[in-house]
């Protein structure tokens, strides 16, 4: 069987390090088998963690890219059935601020 070794250290006076100390100390044999073995699988799952980040974090930037495609040509208005006869058209001015903004909520996600 070859083998593969890492060495950790643990500093006493850092408090973190010491309740790792203890955590890996009263972990249940029959459960975990041993320390070597909750070690390994905790790194697995760290890793298994940062890969699904990851690709959430393409998804979600994928999804705002589409949003923000297809909100670029779309204006914000108030319905044209005003009853007060308003004038409800809006200026060009207007039209950019509203995009900027509709951007800007977006960059929220």
């Amino acid at each position: 069987m070859s083998e593969y070794r890492i060495n950790v250290r643990f500093n006493l006076s850092d408090t973190e390090h010491t309740a790792i100390i203890d955590y890996l100390n009263s972990l249940d044999k029959e459960k975990y088998k041993s320390r070597n073995q909750f070690i390994i699988d905790a790194i697995k799952s760290a890793i298994a963690n940062a890969d699904k980040q990851t690709a959430d974090d393409e998804l979600l930037g994928k999804f705002r890219e589409i949003l923000k495609e297809e909100l670029c040509g779309i204006s914000v208005t108030a319905s044209a059935h005003s009853s007060a006869g308003i004038d409800m058209e809006l200026t060009e001015e207007q039209k950019l601020k509203n995009d900027a903004e509709a951007l800007a909520f977006l960059d929220m996600f």
